[in-house]
């Protein structure tokens, strides 16, 4: 029976070897196979009960002299290590050691931490322990990795099957490279950079490594890359990797609006665009940046490149804002009012005449005095748009906003006229340019108020 000659060996040193907490570590096997070995040594008179302990029949030693334990490593392996952990041998993963490779991964790229006796900690204890038999093989794939080059994942179970190891070693193995390397090694999935290194892309690692593709990132200019980091991140640093990772988490994090306007500068939409359709952390930063930004590779960049990087990060961040304070100057100016409190007063005065539905929303929202400045435009131009707020709008949204509540605008000169509220804000000529407009027929119309809008 497979693995006989393990326990009885172990019987042979430790009589009580059944009570060890750790016996599965020691013996390299699952519960099952230890039970299912137990019950055979006893039937088959291999072994002998005497309370607590166990002891080898001769029987047994009969057996363990005609079945010595065989070495992992052998002629055919010299590079493959002594291996105790006898389920990490087998050419198939089997589903208990898939789900301990996953909760090494939680506790190594995660941050969870391992059960006790589990059988990941066995794992750990025996693969990756800074005496492990396994340690040299761990530094020949972190050599190869160092290669100025993207390493497709693929090579490594390439080569390191050629030594002999299981797909789950190999797995193993990688993992601790990239735990212990996850803020200087880029990775790409299918070609697109990644931007997290966690249990679920190590998942996806193990069962289609040809997917993905590794590069160390080493600059060797840090003082340009230091000053950025002190824009981007909260603290400096001269990680080309983590400072690009910022960047794009900025970039991901603006409004809608911000992503897809082009109510910007060039420099600033040129590098919005770049960091979005960015496949090369590494080219981001030291080529494709620095040339929008100063027309030449980071290193050969001066302060002038971080003082418009900095100015760069202020108008996308502000983009948004900027818009809503643009669209409430001009709604305020439509109304030829100058701040929403004149505007509110107006309303008010006319409220009981109010008879459009429009008018009477629009009411609503204008003089709700519960609100800030900023929410109040908002509220008023969410109404307008009918489906969307601002910071989630198009520049044909904006556009849009504009003629409509110009509309709103002259409807309202209208009722204010016809009541006799207009006040000393209405130009004497108002009226007749107002009647003349009046009849002119609906495109028209709508011409001279893009007309308007433009100008």
């Amino acid at each position: 029976m497979f693995f006989l000659n393990k326990l009885l060996k172990r019987i042979g040193e430790e009589p009580t070897i059944f009570k060890n907490p750790k016996i599965n570590f020691i013996l390299g096997l699952t519960t099952s196979q230890i039970k299912e070995l137990k019950k055979f040594a006893i039937l088959n008179g291999f072994i002998l009960q005497k309370k607590q302990e166990y002891f080898l029949t001769s029987k047994g030693e009969i057996y363990l002299k005609n079945n010595p334990i065989q070495s992992w490593k052998n002629k055919e392996f010299p590079k493959r290590p002594d291996l105790n952990l006898e389920y990490l041998k087998e050419e198939k993963t089997p589903a208990t050691v898939t789900k301990a490779i996953r909760n090494l991964a939680r506790h190594l790229l995660d941050g969870e931490s391992l059960k006790e006796n589990s059988m990941e900690e066995f794992i750990q204890e025996e693969l990756l322990n800074k005496n492990s038999k396994f340690r040299g093989l761990i530094e020949e794939i972190e050599n190869y990795l160092s290669q100025n080059k993207r390493i497709n994942l693929g090579e490594i179970f390439n080569i390191f099957s050629n030594y002999g190891l299981t797909k789950s070693i190999i797995n193993i193995l990688l993992l601790d490279v990239l735990a212990r390397n996850k803020d200087t090694l880029a990775i790409y999935e299918k070609y697109q950079f990644t931007l997290i290194i966690n249990q679920l892309l190590f998942d996806k690692i193990m069962f289609a490594p040809q997917n993905f593709e590794l590069q160390k990132t080493v600059f060797n200019e840090t003082s340009v890359l230091t000053d950025i980091s002190d824009l981007i991140l909260p603290h400096k640093s001269e990680n080309i990797l983590e400072i690009t990772k910022g960047i794009v988490y900025f970039i991901r994090g603006l409004d809608k609006y911000t992503l897809q306007t082009q109510n910007l500068s060039r420099t600033a939409i040129k590098f919005r665009n770049a960091v979005i359709n960015a496949k090369d952390p590494i080219n981001l930063l030291t080529i494709d940046i620095p040339r929008i930004i100063q027309g030449r590779k980071l290193k050969d960049c001066d302060k002038q490149f971080v003082s418009t990087f900095e100015k760069t990060l202020y108008e996308l961040k502000f983009a948004s804002e900027n818009m809503i304070k643009t669209i409430n100057q001009f709604t305020l100016d439509s109304f030829n009012v100058a701040d929403r409190q004149e505007l509110t007063d107006r309303f008010k005065k006319v409220e009981e005449f109010i008879g459009a539905k429009e008018l009477k929303t629009l009411y609503s929202n204008v003089t709700n005095t519960d609100v800030s400045d900023s929410f109040w435009i908002e509220r008023i131009a969410t109404y307008i748009n009918k489906s969307r707020v601002p910071k989630d709008w198009t520049d044909e949204d904006v556009a849009d906003y504009k003629v409509k509540i110009k509309e709103l605008s002259l409807k309202f000169y209208v009722l204010e006229a016809t009541v006799g509220s207009s006040s000393n804000t209405i130009t004497a000529n108002f009226h007749s340019v107002l009647a003349d407009f009046l009849k002119l027929s609906k495109p028209e119309q709508f011409i001279m108020l893009r007309k308007v809008v433009n100008n």
